[in-house]
């Protein structure tokens, strides 16, 4: 192709094309499956059978990576695939099945992101688990002595074993542990907000019109978003009640034995997440769930 051809082509854009449909899709797949995936982590054994909450398995075999790589995935779409459409006064063109979006959806959309990357890189304290004792845990060694290249792989490693990312550093600031609360709460808010909000308004003309289908699909989807955004505020709310409780016990781990046996943490942040993931999997119609007809021509 010559120079001539190349210029004449220059405004055509790449040679594939982005969805948004995609993009929720593979938003709502990754957060759907993550908690099933660290159970199944669990499941391989030699690793501690029942984990305090989804960020403890940070500390896990191979969990750790599963985790952050999921939640890095999901901040970068959402913090970077979302545009403002022309309609409402943005630079993009309008994109049909998300006209209902407006400049603050799309921030929250980017802040959501910035949290789930605040999640997954200040990553939360302690162990999150009963008694790793013989089993398999990744964990900081401060202070280690050995491990020289030119030593055999089977000798021991000497030093502090810490389940604290920030201590590695020479900083002992709760700080970073309420930031990642803080970054999960908030995340979670603006997954609920577009739930029960967003995803109801009327985001195409296919939504809106006289076809009998789409009329009853789009009833039934906001009353899903529904469902899930009130899910994903349940989990909250729960997660919230505990952290308010934490806070005002003179000793919380005793306090909250009974709740970490039981691995209540765990089990709203998986509802919370599967919530989160079977809203963005319908916003972004897996397998044509609930499509609208087309609109007439």
């Amino acid at each position: 192709m010559d120079i001539v051809s190349l210029r004449a082509h220059a405004d055509d854009g790449l040679p594939f094309r982005i969805k948004l449909e995609s993009v929720n899709k593979g938003i709502g797949l990754a957060a759907l499956l993550l908690p099933f995936a660290l159970l199944f982590i669990s499941a391989l054994g030699n690793t501690c059978p029942g984990i305090d909450s989804i960020s403890h398995y940070y500390y896990s075999r191979l969990g750790g990576d599963i985790l952050v790589g999921t939640l890095c995935f999901i901040g970068l779409q959402m913090t970077f695939f979302y545009h403002l459409p022309a309609a409402t006064g943005g630079r993009e063109q309008a994109v049909d099945g998300y006209l209902g979006h407006n400049k603050w959806d799309i921030r929250a959309a980017r802040f959501a992101g910035l949290c789930a990357f605040g999640v997954a890189l200040m990553p939360t304290s302690g162990k999150g688990c009963e008694d790793y004792g013989g089993l398999v845990s990744r964990v900081f060694l401060k202070d280690s002595q050995g491990g020289h290249a030119v030593q055999s792989p089977d000798v021991p490693l000497e030093g502090t074993a810490s389940f604290d990312f920030w201590p590695t550093f020479g900083i002992n600031a709760e700080i970073f542990t309420m930031i990642h609360y803080a970054a999960a709460a908030g995340m979670f808010l603006v997954l609920a907000y577009y739930s029960l909000v967003v995803f109801t308004r009327p985001q195409s003309p296919a939504s809106v019109s006289a076809t009998g289908r789409s009329v009853a699909n789009k009833r039934l989807r906001n009353l899903l978003y529904r469902i899930f955004g009130g899910l994903i505020l349940v989990a909250l709310g729960a997660l919230l009640y505990k952290f308010i409780r934490y806070l005002g016990l003179d000793d919380p781990i005793g306090g909250f034995a009974g709740w970490n046996r039981a691995n209540l943490t765990f089990w709203f942040e998986t509802l919370g997440l599967v919530a989160f993931g079977l809203s963005w999997c319908l916003k972004g119609r897996l397998f044509g769930l609930l499509r609208d007809d087309p609109p007439p021509a």
